[in-house]
């Protein structure tokens, strides 16, 4: 038996007379469920597969002009401290509502949606999948509302523009932190927001427009619209603190730290993708803390551990100050070669053809302050 459409699944198969009524419910089916269709015979079979459509779905165009007629950014508030407290009582008193004005509000936004978005159990309240799924979305837009509402104050008090900048720590630490104070000095009435996070987190909401620009390192991929401009090399350097019995002394092996106890980078990251390609190869008996960290206030406190060690990026042990946390990081001096240090260069990321110009601006003074731009690696 050949399928139209690929290879006939056994289940959920109906069976239904050839015939021009057959065909017009296959059509109603088919809107409703993505459904192959075989022949044998006389018989048409409907196999409904387990997969749904949802790109130009005609029933989400209606359920959003629904949400954009009817609702409110207060139902949204209502579905967000719903999620956190599982009770409509803490919810109305977290949001100053009666708690039949919180009921009704619910209500009528699963009038408007014709879904049940929560359910009640013996503890409370907790959300249906569509709930989950309306829920997730509203903390979205309305943490955007709280940023640019932050944009929008400063511009009330005077800020003459405004510029929303995304970075990784290594960035902010290496570059942001001595940019921005240079930037004041000639822009003082600018409004900056600074986003620190992971470039997984932030690298899509610069291209969905939510950032003016991102400071990382050189992403593997990045749309055509986009474009990454090097600013500083950068590599990993192994650090401990000033208490280790390695710390000061010249060209040291990497087998040397053979009785090691790492503490890990976090995961996603390119030094931790070095930890686990060359340092976990040439010393297969590693040990480490059950912890993954970037954080310096945990790192610094496990490193105090005997025979702690941990690979960081240069730019970040660089920026610390020395009469500060940097005091704690000494930075052991390993043989050129020992392992493949070498990280992507720290840049930023924006767009083409929509570069800010308050970004030129900012990257010029980087430029005046004698760093020459940064090699890609490989170059």
């Amino acid at each position: 038996m050949q399928a139209r459409h690929g290879t006939i699944e056994k289940k959920r198969c109906i069976g239904l007379t050839e015939s021009r009524a057959c065909h017009k419910h296959c059509r109603w089916l088919a809107l409703r469920r993505p459904l192959t269709l075989a022949q044998n015979g006389r018989f048409l079979f409907l196999i409904a597969s387990p997969v749904f459509p949802t790109e130009n779905c005609p029933e989400g165009k209606v359920l959003f002009s629904r949400l954009a007629t009817h609702g409110r950014l207060r139902q949204l508030q209502l579905l967000l401290a719903l999620a956190q407290c599982g009770s409509i009582v803490r919810a109305a008193a977290h949001l100053h509502m009666s708690q039949s004005a919180a009921t009704q509000a619910l209500a009528e936004l699963e009038r408007v949606l014709d879904v049940r978005l929560f359910e009640r159990h013996a503890r409370g309240m907790r959300p249906t999948l569509a709930g989950q799924a309306l829920t997730d979305a509203a903390r979205g837009v309305m943490n955007e509302l709280e940023e640019v509402a932050q944009t929008l104050a400063a511009i009330r008090m005077g800020a003459s523009a405004a510029l929303r900048l995304g970075t990784i720590p290594a960035a902010a630490q290496a570059i942001l932190a001595q940019l921005l104070t240079r930037f004041y000095c000639e822009h003082p009435l600018v409004h900056i927001d600074v986003q620190e996070g992971s470039a997984t987190r932030l690298l899509p909401q610069l291209i969905s427009g939510g950032l003016d620009a991102l400071f990382c390192r050189q992403p593997g991929l990045l749309p055509e619209a986009f474009a990454f401009e090097p600013l500083l090399e950068d590599e990993a350097v192994v650090v401990a603190s000033h208490a280790h019995p390695l710390v000061g002394q010249p060209q040291l092996q990497l087998a040397e730290l053979n009785c090691a106890r790492w503490v890990l980078p976090s995961a996603n990251i390119a030094v931790r993708d070095i930890f686990e390609r060359d340092i976990l190869s040439r010393l297969p008996d590693a040990q480490w803390f059950p912890v993954a960290t970037m954080s310096l206030s945990v790192l610094e406190g496990l490193l105090s551990q005997p025979q702690a060690v941990s690979l960081m990026p240069r730019s970040i042990v660089a920026g610390l100050e020395p009469q500060g946390r940097g005091a704690r990081f000494a930075v052991l001096d390993l043989q050129a070669g020992s392992f493949q240090c070498a990280l992507p260069p720290l840049g930023v990321v924006f767009q083409r053809e929509a570069r800010p110009q308050l970004l030129t601006e900012m990257l010029k003074l980087w430029r005046d302050a004698g760093h020459a731009p940064a090699a890609p690696p490989g170059s």
